[in-house]
């Protein structure tokens, strides 16, 4: 067992509180913003599309983590509706946040002539898994979002209490393996798109690889993210205190399952193109 004391606030400024919830949260979002602006300008997108969407995500990001979060706790919410602007203490839930930002991105791309919704999430996807990866760190400072007990070595004790599982540590790492294999894929991406050139010469077999690859197809890396994190949140949403539970199975785990078989469904029409 893991004697741990919060630190939901980091320091003062005045009269003002930062907490680490909050900042933590604005670092993710700033590493992010920093890493898709760099991804837009190799490409030659214009940067006014970088801050609109930024912004865009960032407001939707907000607003969807915290519904969706209200919705998961409603009994709590109810009894003190007044915590339900209290967004400085934590609880986002970071799936609905990404759904928000997506639909709300997508309204802005769908009339811009220069842009492609699918390749603009590919270019989002793996700095989106960094970001939820960051933001995990404040949660756990926070010690929001955390698990059921258990009597495992690694099961943290906060305020005398019996020793829970740090879920939020769990989607840390989670995240973090998410972020490693999309940027390997970027990476392979980037490897097929230098042998584009090549393609005219007839390389025999390397242009066989080169055409079936699905790695090139807009929307792969995105869809192939949120794959491995609807698996990854159903699993650890197991570990998880939750209100509502259907079937023996918490509300975001059948929204999880939703997304995943979404996104299956998706992964297999590119198959086919």
């Amino acid at each position: 067992m893991i004697t741990f004391e919060p630190v939901k606030i980091l320091f003062n400024i005045g009269p003002f509180n930062v907490y680490s919830w909050g900042i933590f949260h604005v670092i993710a979002f700033i590493v992010a913003f920093i890493l898709i602006y760099r991804e837009f300008k190799k490409r030659d997108i214009d940067e006014k599309h970088v801050f609109n969407i930024g912004l865009i995500a960032l407001v939707a990001d907000i607003l969807g983590s915290r519904v969706f979060y209200i919705i998961e706790h409603l009994s709590y919410f109810i009894a003190k509706p007044l915590e339900i602007f209290a967004f400085w203490q934590g609880g986002m839930t970071s799936y609905g946040g990404i759904m928000a930002a997506i639909f709300f991105c997508w309204l802005y791309i769908r009339k811009k002539q220069d842009l492609n919704f699918p390749e603009i999430l590919d270019i989002t996807a793996p700095y989106i898994a960094l970001a939820l990866a960051i933001g995990r760190i404040g949660c756990f400072l926070n010690w929001d979002d955390y698990g059921i007990y258990t009597q495992l070595p690694w099961g943290i004790s906060v305020a005398s209490e019996s020793p829970r599982h740090p879920t939020q540590l769990y989607l840390l790492i989670a995240d973090l393996i998410i972020f490693a294999i999309l940027m390997k894929l970027k990476g392979k991406r980037e490897w097929h798109g230098k042998l584009a050139p090549l393609k005219k010469h007839k390389l025999g077999a390397l242009d066989l690889i080169h055409e079936k690859a699905m790695i090139e197809k807009p929307g792969f890396i995105f869809f192939s993210f949120m794959l491995m994190y609807s698996v990854f949140r159903f699993l650890v949403d197991f570990l998880r205190v939750y209100e509502i539970h259907w079937l023996g199975l918490a509300l975001s785990q059948w929204i999880l399952a939703l997304v995943f078989i979404f996104n299956v469904i998706m992964l297999a029409r590119l198959k086919k193109k």
